[in-house]
């Protein structure tokens, strides 16, 4: 039998293997995303890529609901329930099943009115609906692999998604030319609709669709308290685009979503490193490597940093590509936009550990603050000022994010992991030099030597860790 010490060592061995995989993985199904915007910008009227922006925003903040959230229990699951955890994936898989059925069959009783509050017409809501239902399986086996380490399952999924999703809304859209945003949306959803049954069927092969109560409480005392959380997180996220929509119009809603897609380049980068780094904090907060993290942590944070000033850097020739001249104006949003990203990266550091202390229910509580914050913001200065207002409002809300779930691990858990000025130094440097590089895009040479400069600092400050990764290249030779 391994001891806890040899067996970390594995798992460690593993979590770098699979964050490698993770961000290269990440990073080329993004470039396919890249490459396939601006077919969609320029097929889709400004009009029709606005309605489905809505569509993703509405999807993003029910599908916490559907799911209940209970993925955000399976990192402990493992802990607890090492032997069985197919078992416990299974159970919850079930729980939100039935769940989702519910919901979905009370919004059909009012399709028509909750359609047009939805701003979607009643076809995209059913469309809606049928997504909403299948995604929460997705999600879990999704979480069971990442935990288990089946770093090449994740990857294949998330080929698969981005592939069909282009694939089938292309298809769909030249077979009804005439409702073009409603083709996309089924081609949205039809792939992870297909990809949830077959999840199903091994689900059922497994004998793992069980109603399991102790597992359903388990994972529901973790997971009510983050329900909160995640739509107050999702409504964070997606309530500038449906506060533009009512002010503005499905027209800035596209400009301002195109500049927002953008920046999550720097989220889905982040976020695949995030989605490796996590399993390896359970297991290494659990044997009390505190030391080991906290200095890995600061590799993460500046790693973020750097990647947010690249995105910044080279955002009108990004902007130019994804979505042509007509989208240029909202480049003015990207400096907040990304500023916020990086803010919202970071405090994932701080969910962590209420996550593994399973101390969920001070989660929500700073995180309905900011969301509660952006929606007064929106409301006050887009009417006042315009769509652009939003990207700001969303910057200094996902910094009051970060602030009060770093006041909530030190003063609710007592717990003092990270070092936190250097955690909040880097963001004040990130922002005074985002600031004096969106001066220099309409000087083209000087923004170029900045970012030699920056890619030469890079390398100077991860040339250690560059050297390691290429030593285990040369091992595996």
């Amino acid at each position: 039998m391994k001891s806890k010490s040899s067996k970390f060592k594995s798992n460690g061995n593993i979590a770098f293997q699979a964050g490698i995989w993770y961000v290269i993985s990440s990073i080329m199904v993004k470039m396919v995303s890249v490459i396939t915007t601006p077919i969609f910008t320029r097929i889709l009227s400004t009009d029709d890529y606005g309605t489905v922006a809505t569509f993703s925003s509405w999807y993003s903040m029910f599908l916490v609901i559907y799911s209940l959230n209970l993925s955000v229990s399976i990192g402990r699951a493992k802990i607890d329930y090492p032997d069985k955890l197919d078992e416990y994936i299974g159970s919850i898989q079930t729980l939100s099943f039935i769940v989702s059925l519910g919901l979905s069959a009370i919004i059909v009783i009012f399709i028509s009115p909750l359609s047009r509050f939805f701003e979607l017409s009643v076809s995209g809501t059913f469309v809606l609906l049928l997504y909403l239902i299948s995604a929460p399986t997705i999600s879990f086996v999704q979480s069971g692999y990442r935990y288990k380490y089946k770093y090449k399952q994740n990857i294949a999924i998330a080929w698969y998604i981005t592939l069909s999703t282009v694939f089938v809304s292309l298809l769909l859209i030249k077979l009804d030319p005439d409702n073009k945003a409603l083709m996309r949306m089924l081609g949205i959803a039809i792939p992870s609709i297909l990809l949830s049954l077959y999840f199903w069927v091994i689900t059922i092969k497994k004998h793992c669709f069980i109603i399991n109560l102790e597992y359903w409480r388990y994972g529901l005392n973790i997971s009510v308290p983050m329900i909160l959380h995640a739509v107050s997180m999702n409504i964070l996220a997606q309530s500038d685009r449906i506060v533009i929509s009512k002010f503005d119009g499905p027209t800035q809603v596209a400009f301002y979503s195109l500049i927002r897609n953008y920046a999550l380049l720097l989220f889905v980068i982040t976020d695949a490193i995030n989605q490796a780094w996590l399993p390896w904090f359970h297991d290494n907060y659990h044997l009390g490597n505190v030391n080991e993290i906290r200095e890995n942590t600061k590799s993460l944070v500046i790693l973020t940093c750097y990647i947010g000033l690249a995105c910044i850097s080279i955002g009108p020739e990004a902007i130019l590509l994804l979505g042509g001249e007509q989208y240029s104006e909202a480049i003015v949003c990207l400096m907040p936009m990304v500023l916020g990203v990086v803010c919202q990266c970071i405090y994932t550091h701080y969910i962590n550990i209420e996550l593994h202390k399973k101390k969920t229910k001070y989660a929500s509580q700073g995180t309905v603050i900011a969301a509660t914050t952006n929606i007064v913001l929106n409301l006050i200065f887009v009417p006042l000022i315009g769509y652009q207002a939003a990207a700001y409002t969303t910057f200094a809300s996902y910094l009051l994010l970060l602030v009060l779930h770093c006041y909530i691990t030190h003063k609710k858990l007592g717990i003092s992991l990270y070092d936190d000025k250097f955690l909040f130094g880097a963001i004040i440097i990130t922002s005074v030099i985002s600031f004096g590089v969106s001066l220099t895009y309409e000087t083209l040479v000087l923004r170029y030597i900045i970012i030699c400069i920056g890619f030469i600092s890079f390398l100077f400050v991860f040339r250690n860790h560059i050297f390691v990764y290429i030593k285990k290249i040369e091992r595996k030779k």
